[in-house]
């Protein structure tokens, strides 16, 4: 098995020592694992903060009596594709295990 930090640090002398051993790395394929994993995780980061500021304003609302229907509404579609995320993310992770 490959190190990962490695990999995502030195992936072209990666593959040169390796291709001196007779083992040709598919570089594409780890740099589109790598790239979707990272879109995932960021995306998942940015939704997750979304979250957290939408929630404090819908505490906010509800202690100065507004409606937050609304709030509350955004708050359930970024649970949602949250939950997509964060259900793709072990997929991505278990093939960059299987590529390794």
């Amino acid at each position: 098995m490959l190190d990962i930090q490695t990999l995502r640090n030195d992936l072209a002398g990666v593959a040169a020592r390796l291709k001196t051993r007779g083992f040709e790395l598919d570089t594409a394929k780890f740099e589109q694992l790598e790239a979707e994993r990272k879109s995932i995780q960021t995306r998942t980061q940015e939704l997750q903060a979304k979250r957290n500021a939408s929630s404090k304003l819908i505490g906010q609302a509800k202690a100065k009596g507004e409606d937050t229907t609304a709030i509350m509404a955004e708050v359930g579609a970024l649970g949602d594709e949250l939950k997509q995320l964060e259900a793709k993310l072990p997929q991505v992770l278990a093939d960059m295990d299987a590529f390794l």
